[in-house]
């Protein structure tokens, strides 16, 4: 199946037809995997379902693609790509907010981490935050006074850390792959007012 990916070493192991733009209705970042195959989350409008707690619909039926183990299916959810959702200084509102793509749905707990480097300032730890975020799409935020117009901001110079929390893919395997985020090209973006 070339249109379709399944291993578990590569950031593009998922299905190869879908665009990478976010604002396309059938965006790669909605697509993962389950133990039923390659799915598309539930919610969007790729989906034909606006039911955000709908169960997501499986576009190819590949058993156990997610695997139960670190030895099985995918073996280990890897980061697919970072984007900042928002990079902002307004009055009384200096947030920073990354959203970090999996090629499995993945289950956090606690809070873990990502920093971002800032050209010419201090850099900026971003910490998970469930709003926004969906079963493969995980979201990190941070307020911070810090942040000024002009600044430029780089998300994938660092990796993800866990402090204290995990990050578990669908076998509930802890994987070192979930959290690499420097083997991506890095993102950037300027703050805006």
């Amino acid at each position: 199946m070339p249109l379709w990916g399944t291993t578990h070493d590569s950031a593009t192991n998922k299905p190869k037809w879908a665009p990478t733009d976010e604002n396309s209705d059938y965006s790669k970042g909605d697509i993962y995997a389950t133990n039923s195959g390659w799915v598309q989350q539930a919610g969007t409008a790729a989906s034909g379902n606006d039911r955000t707690t709908a169960d997501p619909e499986v576009l190819v039926a590949i058993g156990g693609l997610a695997g139960i183990s670190a030895a099985t299916g995918l073996k280990t959810a890897t980061v697919t790509s970072m984007r900042f959702v928002q990079a902002a200084y307004a009055a009384g509102s200096r947030t920073i907010t990354v959203e970090v793509t999996w090629d499995e749905a993945i289950t956090v707990t606690g809070a873990p981490q990502l920093v971002v480097a800032n050209d010419s300032r201090a850099d900026h730890t971003l910490s998970y935050v469930g709003t926004g975020s969906t079963a493969n799409r995980k979201r990190f935020t941070a307020a911070s006074q810090t942040v000024v117009e002009d600044d430029v901001l780089t998300i994938g110079g660092a990796d993800i850390t866990l402090n204290g929390g995990t990050l578990k893919d669908q076998g509930a395997t802890p994987a070192d792959a979930s959290l690499v985020l420097s083997g991506l090209t890095a993102v950037t973006s300027t703050v805006t007012a």
